[in-house]
């Protein structure tokens, strides 16, 4: 145990550095994300803190793409990308949950739970940062009409299809790395994850007021308790 530990704390720790210092995170986010990485990976193993990593990295890597574009737009993440502790609460607090959960109780379920859990924040994150910079105006996913770029519940054909491969890509890496048990739970960890994102869209679209990081953690927790239930 003492072990696991020491190697929770270890990989964490250089993780977290490396994101603050290439500008992935804000002092806080490292903070924050430290905290969160070394419970998963306590929890989890690396497997865990591999999907969790996953989404970090390529997350980030979004909020990049066309950065100064969306900056001029006035829609691009602000502190120039870097997430705050906020943000790692918000989409990555139900994954830390399931992982507690899965490592108090030994069930599989809450295991599957994380990596869709996860998946939501990911897909929800390629939609917010591939959707605005589709040259066709959104719409509102409650009416359809078109609205501007960055409004809470716009969606897009090229943000849906970005949210799609994220739920996809993190379904099968926990296939590859040995959290997932085969092709039908792959499916349903997808499936749960895009249908999170949906969630959160129509939230968003019907209450803007609750702001990104409600509405990020309960497009978390459908993503989860979908797959529990279906489980």
């Amino acid at each position: 145990m003492a072990g696991s530990l020491a190697a929770a704390f270890l990989v964490t720790g250089v993780f977290a550095a490396l994101a603050y210092v290439i500008g992935m995170v804000s002092r806080g986010g490292a903070v924050g994300g430290f905290a969160v990485g070394t419970v998963i990976y306590a929890c989890l193993g690396p497997p865990g803190f591999a999907v969790l990593a996953l989404f970090v990295v390529v997350g980030s890597a979004l909020t990049r793409l066309e950065y100064r574009s969306k900056e001029r737009r006035g829609i691009a993440q602000s502190r120039r990308g870097r997430r705050g502790a906020r943000n790692a609460l918000a989409n990555c607090g139900v994954a830390l949950l399931c992982a507690l959960l899965a490592a108090l109780t030994g069930s599989e379920g809450f295991t599957i739970a994380f990596v869709a859990s996860l998946g939501a924040a990911f897909a929800d994150t390629a939609e917010s940062e591939v959707g605005p910079l589709a040259r066709r105006t959104p719409r509102l996913i409650t009416t359809l009409r078109k609205v501007p770029p960055g409004t809470d519940g716009a969606v897009s054909l090229p943000g849906t299809l970005a949210g799609l491969v994220a739920s996809g890509i993190t379904a099968f890496f926990g296939l590859w790395i040995g959290l997932l048990g085969g092709p039908g739970t792959v499916l349903i960890v997808a499936g749960a994850a895009f249908l999170g994102t949906v969630v959160d869209s129509f939230v968003g679209a019907l209450a803007p007021r609750l702001g990104n990081e409600v509405t990020n953690i309960l497009c978390t927790l459908v993503a989860a308790v979908v797959v529990l239930i279906l489980l």
